[in-house]
């Protein structure tokens, strides 16, 4: 374009007027100095701190008001709301009116066709024992009965469900199975019980309900029953209870969906848009037996009428029964009936996307998510967080409006469709925008609730996030008054008093990233960085007792688990000083010591764990150890290097915050772990045994758990697998260390 602008003024076939000559030359001369002005200007406002830059964290805490959590919570609990519903196609067309209103640069619905699932209104599912005529002497309960809030008597309220749970009409014996784990069902094959051909009857609480129903199926069950044992559910009794306590009453049932994959079903790997391949539904991930929820004192009933052999004492529960593993019943030729109707349908669920447009990186993202389905009020999970994002967004609308601030890099706001039923919003959104999302995003934080207790914090994160969550935690004041009078100001403070890191004392505990919420395929296939939070209970308690109920009301958080909502507010905080800390900053702060001590430890866990096992197949670790190494050293050398950094390039910040993004990336192996394709991180993965649970090293774990016990054949057939994915994990370790060099080699 110049060069054909210079020939189109400056013909080279005739001489140039001396005047015209002078004429050009100021011309140029003055150009060439407003170019430079321009520059100068440039770099000193990228140089110079925005208006609330320095002292955000203080205006945020200010600026988040408890009322307007209170207020958002109650209107989003004010009816049921599970996914594909039209009442969560409100909520999202709410959510975005909303974010509008307050002035975002982008706000969009984005709708996705996926296979969702729901019972039966007029026919509820029911569980019922037989006599020997076929007579049913008792049946189960199809509701849960309201017992204080109003809206508990909604007729939206869907009837007790497992979602994605397949039809069907089943008479037989009942096997009880504790908590469902493999080990579970491989000790009632030690005692001579098998589940072949039977109902499982299986607690809630150890592992995620879809790997109870997966076991099952998989040992040839003809169905599965959960339930809610008051040992863990009500441990202070069954009068000190719901809406007395936050407990579980006998009448309280968890929902929740048996699915065990994420995203679509009918589209794995692809977003479920218009254009997309479906598979047939019997080719798809859905399970292929009836599985349903039922309340403890229905189960005390299956119980009380069950015969076989007493269950272990460890198994044995709350209830005030005999707890015997079956099969079958005490009464002769008593057996029992599982009719579910539970069905598979298409729906269409909705994301809600916002954007606060960065002055200087639009085009890094710093991502915050939380879900807005519930299954029934979702007065905790996730109503609770979404109040909480829509809280910090009008915190951060503030700040721009209020001081001139604006985001060096975008913040994105995401409320996402359907998490029950599978992730599926987050899932599908990630899948459609991947290549974007892998090149740009910088951190994804989530709150799938604010509030699960009000004993401590508690953080699940990526270790490049851990100095991200303890400088904001430690500038957030304590909303618990006897914690501040103890002299623990800070809510940094109670979690590590409460919820200590043995590995590191006088610090925190960071969980590991597991597959329980919307960060999963942002860790577990983009590469993204991921922290969750959230208030949580005691770990003595071991469970959040109403989750996924019906009482699961707007009086469950107000009136009982915060009171003023002043802990939602502290989460509120530290979620908004994250955002801004991560998106303003510079250089990005990333934890990269953290990460090379979790790699150590992580390796060291793994050779305590099966070092003699791996040392009698005379299988070299050397390369992996000499990988960790190197990558604890290629970030020493980084470190050295960036003291070196001339922050007024803005070129050189650019390099190396993208080196910083690799790390993470470098992790990401695209044919997956072994045997599951859908996880593409081989540092960090969900157990495969439970989903909700995160394991450094899963693939390689994996396939050494049990090896022993497998005959010949199998046991080499682990090897071969446990031998090949060494050598993928160490090849991405190396991979790692040189994302943070210069160097190609």
């Amino acid at each position: 374009m110049v060069n054909n602008l210079r020939w189109t003024l400056i013909p080279s076939d005739r001489k140039m007027p001396a005047q015209r000559l002078v004429f050009m030359v100021l011309s140029g001369l003055i150009f060439v100095l407003l170019v430079v002005l321009c520059l100068l200007l440039t770099k000193e406002s990228r140089g110079a701190p925005q208006p609330a830059r320095e002292n955000a964290a203080d205006i945020i805490i200010d600026e988040v008001h408890p009322e307007n959590i209170m207020h958002y919570l109650r209107h989003l609990t004010s009816r049921p709301h599970p996914g594909g519903t039209k009442a969560e196609e409100e909520n999202a067309q709410w959510v975005a009116d909303t974010w509008r209103a307050l002035g975002l640069d982008e706000v969009h619905l984005v709708p996705f066709d996926v296979l969702l699932s729901y019972p039966k209104n007029d026919t509820p599912n029911l569980v019922r024992v037989l006599n020997e005529k076929g007579e049913a002497v008792w049946t189960s309960h199809g509701w849960q009965k309201p017992l204080y809030s109003p809206e508990e008597s909604s007729p939206e309220v869907l009837p007790n469900f497992n979602a994605y749970s397949a039809p069907g009409n089943i008479m037989g014996d009942v096997v009880y199975a504790y908590f469902g784990r493999e080990k579970d069902f491989t000790k009632l094959e030690d005692l001579g019980v098998s589940v072949e051909g039977k109902v499982v009857l299986a607690r809630y609480g150890e592992v995620f309900r879809a790997n109870i129903a997966w076991a099952a199926e998989r040992r040839g069950a003809a169905g599965v029953i959960l339930y809610t044992d008051p040992q863990q559910y009500a441990p202070m009794g069954e009068d000190a209870v719901y809406p007395k306590t936050v407990y579980m009453p006998g009448s309280g049932v968890q929902a929740g969906t048996v699915l065990l994959t994420d995203g679509d079903p009918l589209t794995p790997f692809y977003p479920a848009v218009a254009s997309a391949y479906r598979l047939p539904e019997a080719s798809s991930s859905v399970p292929g037996i009836p599985v349903q929820p039922v309340s403890y004192d229905d189960a005390r009933e299956i119980l009380r009428h069950m015969g076989g052999p007493e269950a272990p004492a460890e198994w044995r529960g709350g209830l005030n029964v005999t707890y015997r593993l079956g099969p079958g019943m005490a009464q002769a030729g008593w057996t029992l009936n599982l009719e579910v109707h539970t069905h598979n349908a298409r729906a269409t669920t909705y994301d809600v996307v916002g954007v606060i447009r960065g002055s200087e990186e639009p085009d890094r993202y710093v991502i915050l998510g939380n879900h807005r389905d519930a299954w029934v009020f979702g007065g905790v999970d996730p109503s609770s967080g979404t109040a909480a994002l829509l809280e910090v967004t009008r915190v951060l609308t503030s700040l721009r409006d209020q001081t001139g601030w604006r985001p060096r890099r975008s913040v994105v706001v995401c409320s996402w469709g359907s998490e029950e039923y599978g992730l599926v919003g987050s899932k599908e959104w990630t899948e459609q925008f991947a290549k974007q999302l892998m090149d740009r995003t910088v951190a994804y934080i989530n709150v799938d609730l604010a509030i699960e207790g009000n004993y401590s914090l508690r953080t699940l994160s990526a270790p490049l996030l851990y100095d991200t969550v303890f400088e904001a935690a430690a500038k957030v004041p304590n909303p618990d008054a006897a914690e501040v009078a103890a002299g623990r100001p800070t809510v940094y403070d109670t979690w590590a008093e409460r919820l200590p890191d043995e590995r590191h004392p006088g610090r925190p505990r960071v969980g590991i990233i597991g597959s329980g919420s919307d960060y999963r395929a942002f860790m577990h296939n983009l590469g993204v960085p991921v922290l969750d939070i959230c208030y949580t209970y005691d770990p003595k308690v071991n469970v959040e007792p109403l989750y996924h109920t019906l009482y699961e009301t707007f009086a469950l958080v107000g009136e009982l688990y915060d009171a003023g909502f002043g802990f939602q507010a502290a989460l509120t905080r530290l979620w908004a000083i994250m955002a801004v800390d991560l998106a303003d900053t510079q250089v990005l702060k990333f934890s990269l010591k953290e990460y090379s001590s979790f790699l150590a430890d992580a390796q060291e866990e793994l050779l305590q764990e099966y070092g003699d096992l791996i040392s009698s197949r005379n299988i070299s670790m050397a390369y992996f150890k000499k990988a960790v190494e190197g990558f604890s050293q290629a970030i020493y050398m980084f470190i050295d290097d960036l003291s070196h950094l001339d922050t007024s390039n803005v070129l050189a910040v650019r390099r190396v915050n993208d080196q910083l993004m690799m790390v993470e990336r470098a992790f990401i192996d695209p044919r997956g772990l072994p045997g599951r394709p859908t996880y593409n991180h081989v540092v960090m993965a969900p157990s495969i045994s439970d989903s909700y649970s995160g394991t450094a090293f899963s693939g390689l774990s994996d396939a050494l758990d049990g090896i022993q016990d497998l005959d010949p054949a199998q046991q080499e057939e682990r090897w071969a697998t446990f031998a090949q994915h060494l050598a993928a994990v160490t090849h991405y370790l190396n991979t790692a260390a040189k994302v943070l060099s210069d160097d190609l080699w």
